[in-house]
């Protein structure tokens, strides 16, 4: 087996990151998600989820994790306007 099969992808690494720096779960695995969205997808680098964001991603976890939340939410799912009205809604934003 390879070291490129056996070591975890940088999303993994930030989610353990984040996870240790005190995020809540629920938002490390979101954040992870867009990273590896961002990844599988093959967005622009102008997108969030590159893994040069994941310091600026994880200091917005730690200091506005409400804000934090609907970004990568919105990232997630653009189109989804029930979903992002709830999440506002839920989030109080």
């Amino acid at each position: 087996m390879s070291d490129q099969a056996t070591k975890p992808a940088f999303w993994d690494e930030w989610q353990q990151a984040a996870l240790a720096a005190g995020v809540a779960a629920p938002l490390a695995e979101l954040g992870c998600e867009v990273m590896r969205t961002h990844r599988k997808n093959r967005w622009s680098k102008d997108f969030l989820g590159v893994e040069d964001d994941g310091p600026q991603m994880l200091e917005m976890c730690l200091t506005e994790p409400a804000e934090a939340e609907m970004l990568f939410t919105e990232n997630l799912y653009p189109y989804n306007v029930a979903l992002l009205e709830a999440t506002r809604k839920r989030l109080k934003l």
